[in-house]
C-alpha cells in the first residue's frame, strides 16, 4: 500500500493493552504507524512488512471463558446444558483423547521479520498451573473439541516481541505484556512462568 508522507505518522509505539489486531483480536504492543484517516498498522512504516491492521483495544476477549467457568461450577444450569446440547456434547460421555501437553512455540523467520509472534497457553481450572501449548491445542480448547479435556482448562494467548534495540528493551516489553494479561485475565502467578523475558530475542 502507498500513502503520501504527509498523510502518515511513522515510528509510533504501542504500549501493551493499547491495540489489538483487526484480524483476530490479538493484543499487540510494538511499533506501528498511523494514517490521517485514523487507521493503524503494525511496523515502523508502510515498508515494514508484513502489515497487519490494528484497532484500539477494548479488551473484549475473555480467554478465561465464562462458559467454562459455568461448566466447572454449575454444570447443571439450563444455559450451559442448552449450549452443550446444541453442540451435541454430553459431558458424562465425552471420549477424552488427550489433555493439553507442553509445546514450545518457536518463532519462524517470518515472525522475526514481523518483530513479534503469538504464543499459546492454558491454565488448569481452579489451580494456578500454566502450560505453553500448540496453536492446535489452543483451538481445540477454544472450540470445546470433544477430543480434549476442555472443561478443566482455560486457554489464552500472548504476543511475544522478538526484535528491538536491545535485549533489555525487548525484555521490558514482554514483561509488561505478561503483567497486563495477568491483571486482565486474573492469571495469578502467570508472570512467574517466565525466567527469560528476552527469550528468542534477535537484533533488528
Amino acid at each position: 500500500m502507498y500513502y503520501p508522507k504527509s498523510q502518515i505518522k511513522t515510528n509510533l509505539y504501542a504500549n501493551p493493552g493499547e491495540f489489538v489486531t483487526l484480524q483476530d483480536n490479538t493484543p499487540y504492543s510494538g511499533y506501528y504507524w498511523a494514517t490521517s484517516k485514523g487507521t493503524y498498522y503494525t511496523g515502523k512504516n508502510p515498508n515494514d512488512t508484513p502489515t497487519l491492521e490494528l484497532i484500539k483495544s477494548t479488551y473484549t476477549e475473555t480467554q478465561t471463558t465464562p462458559l467454562k467457568t459455568a461448566v466447572n461450577i454449575i454444570s447443571g444450569s439450563s444455559s450451559v446444558d442448552n449450549y452443550l446440547n446444541l453442540r451435541g456434547i454430553n459431558l458424562n460421555q465425552l471420549p477424552r483423547v488427550y489433555a493439553p501437553n507442553y509445546y514450545l512455540n518457536v518463532p519462524t523467520e517470518d515472525d522475526y521479520n514481523s518483530g513479534y509472534y503469538t504464543r499459546y497457553f492454558c491454565k488448569k481450572a481452579n489451580q494456578n498451573i500454566y502450560l505453553e501449548i500448540s496453536k492446535d491445542t489452543y483451538n481445540d480448547l477454544l472450540n470445546y473439541s470433544p477430543n480434549i479435556d476442555f472443561e478443566n482448562y482455560n486457554q489464552f494467548k500472548l504476543i511475544w516481541t522478538l526484535t528491538g534495540n536491545s535485549p533489555l528493551e525487548v525484555s521490558n516489553i514482554n514483561r509488561q505484556q505478561v503483567l497486563l494479561l495477568e491483571q486482565q485475565l486474573l492469571l495469578s502467578g502467570f508472570s512467574n512462568y517466565f525466567t527469560n523475558y528476552a527469550q528468542f530475542y534477535k537484533t533488528d
